[in-house]
């Protein structure tokens, strides 16, 4: 490779915020739960259903990602990414319909920092829950940039939440109490 050739840029999303690392119970609670409808085949071992909602049955991980609608209401939440997850975020968009099976932004607030009330005005707000040593998480975020270009007639913000779950399991994290009331 050459010194002259350009390696691809890094996604740069609009707002970054980070997941409190002694929050785990509440990234489990609050992030880690899903429609079970949406769970692919290979991942249903993976979950139980409680309550209705399907929920990890392992250590809470990464990539998750909602996107919410103008009304920040959330419209699709779920784990992991793969070729096929555009053509679902265009059908998600496209139907637009809210879902009881994602965090609203109110219950992600007092871990993240971020203010609902804050956020810029937007047709969809996509909101990654991302990790620097995960593959998919850039691979997801790759394709949330290319889906903002190819839809430019949509106003799209996209959010960045660090949430380091394997450093939140750790022992010297767990031991801490969480700032926020769980």
């Amino acid at each position: 490779m050459s010194s002259s050739a350009s390696a691809k840029s890094v996604p740069i999303p609009d707002i970054s915020a980070i997941w409190q690392l002694s929050c785990l119970d509440a990234y489990n609670n609050i992030v880690s739960t899903m429609n079970p409808a949406w769970i692919p085949d290979k991942l249903k071992n993976g979950f139980e259903i409680v309550d209705g909602e399907a929920r990890l049955t392992s250590a809470p991980t990464v990539p998750w990602m909602t996107i919410y609608n103008k009304d920040q209401k959330p419209i699709y939440h779920a784990l992991g990414y793969n070729s096929y997850s555009d053509a679902l975020w265009q059908t998600v968009v496209a139907q637009n319909q809210p879902t009881n099976f994602a965090p609203t932004f109110s219950e992600i607030e007092p871990y993240t920092g971020l203010k609902a009330s804050e956020l810029p005005s937007a047709d969809f707000t996509f909101v990654l829950y991302y990790a620097s040593w995960c593959t998919n998480c850039k691979l997801q975020e790759n394709a949330v940039i290319d889906y903002k270009a190819a839809y430019k007639n949509q106003n799209i913000t996209h959010i960045r939440i660090i949430a380091d779950t394997a450093k939140m399991q750790k022992k010297k994290y767990r031991t801490k109490p969480c700032p926020v009331g769980v």
